[in-house]
């Protein structure tokens, strides 16, 4: 009888020596594999598109409230060129503030003065604005994997792609009407803003697969397609 007891206990005691080596080493390497399919799943940047795209939404809806509530100009200040892309809510004078020409935003040779005469310009004007700090203490940033491509209206002869860009709201109501597009390493989203009214449109173009290399001139193209179809519609 003592014989049958000393075999339960040891039984039980080898059933709660835990996990064996392997098993810990088989255990890691599953959840190495899970991770790595995580990180490089596709859904992943789209995710993080859609959340870009539901961020600006809410900051071009928000400026034109504030615009009335303010009694001021309000813009959606992009910074293009930073890395990582900036873009900020900022409140400006009152309505009879006169904005500068917009630019054409077409791509040409500049002389170093007309460069630097263009950065002073800007300077000035950005030295108008301020922060919403009821919207953001800072500058919103984007994530790597996420690119404000291009800001047009319909103005524009060419998308700006590049350096300081905004879209202004007015006291009266009025926004500017605009086209913003953003876009990943799989999907580009192009975002419409109606200057009378708070309705957004956003539309989803798959990108296809490209290389790291080729990525930026295959967001541009689509982009340039996106506009000019655009602009056509006008």
């Amino acid at each position: 009888m003592r014989l049958h007891l000393n075999n339960n206990f040891f039984r039980l005691q080898n059933k709660n020596q835990g996990f064996t080596l392997i098993e810990i080493l088989v255990a890691l390497v599953l959840i190495v594999l899970v991770t790595s399919l995580a990180i490089s799943h596709p859904f992943s940047s789209r995710n993080d598109l859609d959340k870009e795209v539901n961020s600006l939404e809410r900051a071009i809806r928000f400026m034109s409230d504030e615009a009335a509530l303010k009694n001021s100009v309000i813009r959606l200040h992009f910074m293009l060129g930073k890395d990582p892309q900036e873009y900020a809510l900022e409140y400006g004078p009152s309505d009879s503030f006169i904005l500068p020409p917009k630019p054409e935003f077409e791509t040409k040779t500049e002389t170093k003065e007309e460069e630097e005469k263009k950065k002073k310009e800007q300077k000035n004007l950005n030295l108008k604005f301020n922060k919403i700090a009821e919207f953001q203490d800072k500058n919103s940033e984007l994530p790597s994997n996420i690119k404000i491509i291009g800001v047009a209206t319909p103005q524009s002869e060419k998308m700006q792609m590049a350096g300081e860009v905004s879209i202004y709201a007015f006291p009266t109501g009025e926004k500017d009407e605009a086209l913003v597009i953003l876009g990943s390493d799989e999907d580009i989203i192009s975002i419409k803003v109606n200057p009378f009214s708070m309705k957004l449109e956003h539309q989803v173009y798959p990108l296809g697969k490209a290389t790291e290399k080729e990525l930026t001139e295959k967001q541009q193209e689509k982009a340039r397609e996106i506009f000019d179809k655009w602009k056509k519609e006008k």
